[in-house]
Formats: C-alpha cells, sequence, structure tokens
C-alpha cells in the first residue's frame, strides 16, 4: 500500500521541483516510478539537484541520507557534462559515501578535469582505517579515466595486504609492473585464482620482458629457466579469459550499478 501511493505520488509530480523533493519516496516500487518520471524533465532538473546535494549530508538518518545521495548522483550519470560539473562543484557538500559515488559516475562520464580531485580523496580515504571501503569509489574513478596513478594504487594496497572485493579486478584492468611481485607472493600463499587472472592481463599488457624482469627482482628458489616456463604458460592463455573471469569489471558500470558499487549504502 505504501509503495502504491509513493508511485501516485510521483506520478502526480508536476513541476520538476517537486519530483526532486519527492527523491525520499525512490524506494522499492517508488525507485522505477521515479527514475522514469525524471527522465521526462529536461536540464532544468540539474540546478535543483545541485542545490538538493548541498544539504545532503547534514541529514542524521543514515539510510535516508544514503539514498538520497544514491537517486540523486546516479541521475547524475544521464545528464552529461552539466552533470559532471554539478559533480565537481559540489564534492566538497558531500560526506564520504557521497564522494565515493561521484568518484563513480564523474569516471563513467569521462571527466578528465575530476581525475586531481579523485586522488586527492583517494589518499585522504585510504589513511582512514575505520573506513575501509570509501577509497573503492574513487578508484573506479580513476580507473575508468585510465589514470596511471591507479596502477600505483593497487601495487601499493595489493603489497599491505589491504585486501577488497574489487582488488583483483581492478588490478586486471588497470594493473601494471609493479604488481606482478605482490601477485606472485599473493598466489604462491594460497591458490588464489583472482591473482591468477589479473597476473595473466598484466603479463599481456606489459609484454614478456617486463614481466621477467619484474620476476626477477625476487630471488626465487626456482631456476630462471622455470621462471621463463611459467610466464610462457601464462601467455599462451588469451587475456580476453581474464576479462571474462572479471566480465562485471570489463563490462562497464550502469548508471544503476553508480548505487551498489560502495559496500556500506542500503543499495548494496
Amino acid at each position: 500500500m505504501r509503495d502504491r501511493a509513493a508511485v501516485k505520488q510521483i506520478k502526480s509530480a508536476r513541476t520538476a521541483e517537486e519530483l526532486v523533493n519527492l527523491v525520499t519516496l525512490a524506494s522499492g516500487l517508488g525507485e522505477t516510478a521515479w527514475r522514469e518520471r525524471m527522465r521526462q524533465f529536461g536540464p532544468e532538473v540539474v540546478p535543483l539537484i545541485s542545490e538538493r546535494l548541498k544539504t545532503v549530508k547534514n541529514i542524521r538518518d543514515k539510510d535516508t541520507r544514503d539514498m538520497i545521495f544514491e537517486k540523486l548522483i546516479a541521475e547524475l550519470r544521464w545528464r552529461g557534462d552539466a552533470g559532471a560539473e554539478v559533480l565537481l562543484e559540489r564534492f566538497d557538500d558531500l560526506n564520504n559515501y557521497g564522494k565515493g559515488l561521484a568518484c563513480v559516475t564523474l569516471g563513467l562520464l569521462g571527466a578528465q578535469a575530476s581525475a586531481d580531485k579523485m586522488w586527492a580523496f583517494y589518499q585522504k580515504a585510504r589513511h582512514n582505517w575505520r573506513d575501509t571501503t570509501h577509497f573503492v569509489g574513487p578508484l573506479w574513478g580513476l580507473i575508468d579515466l585510465k589514470d596511471e596513478r591507479a596502477g600505483g594504487a593497487l601495487a601499493d594496497l595489493l603489497s599491505k595486504g589491504r585486501g577488497f572485493y574489487e582488488l583483483f579486478g581492478f588490478l586486471s584492468r588497470a594493473g601494471d609492473a609493479r604488481a606482478v611481485v605482490p601477485l606472485l607472493w599473493a598466489m604462491q600463499k594460497e591458490e588464489n585464482m583472482d591473482a591468477m587472472m589479473a597476473l595473466l592481463s598484466i603479463a599481456h599488457r606489459i609484454g614478456r620482458d617486463a614481466f621477467l624482469a619484474e620476476f626477477d627482482k625476487v630471488a626465487w628458489e626456482e631456476p630462471r629457466e622455470e621462471r621463463e616456463a611459467f610466464t610462457d604458460e601464462l601467455l599462451s592463455k588469451p587475456a580476453s579469459a581474464a576479462e571474462e573471469y572479471f566480465a562485471s569489471f570489463y563490462r562497464g558500470l550502469t548508471p544503476e550499478d553508480v548505487e551498489r558499487v560502495l559496500p556500506g549504502g542500503i543499495g548494496s
């Protein structure tokens, strides 16, 4: 009954301002109705969302606060350069959860001008050991922007044992030579198919000689001939095998995924 009432109220909204103010009803059946109704409005919704984003972090109830961030930021994904401009302008008005979502969306929008802001937020978030998730958003964004700093960040996290669900998928997409040795160690500790597939991607990306050069930086017990044989066997597998294994990381996030990418939100 409550969902039906919410849907009716959303569908009855006459102005963009009224609809933006009904974002708190955008859950359950109301979520689809709100999204569909938003698409019926044009660029006039962008400044309205911008104004609303100024104050969302002040909402005391976490579930409500997170849900509003999710819906408004995901909607900006559909608004192109204007959406990216709002996210950059309002970035400092968001809490860490909102900033993480904004980074994902800015990456999807290809907003290269946001890379330094993402990197600064990543640097801050990764040092907050009470928060183990908010640095994931800027990594998603930097990877989508093909920013080279992502590769170094991933190698550093792996070397320090800072594991998280997306780590190996991220390494498959954006890892570089710096991640080779940490991935080899990860494989030695246990049979780790995720590490193997990430290593496969990196080997194809950097090539045989560069891969072996990283391999040789550690005094392994095995003779070099065995390291060469391992490398050749790895490269005999197509890079597409890793892309299929980590398919969700290669297909690209949909606007709806933006709401689910950070653990801890009500959409996760």
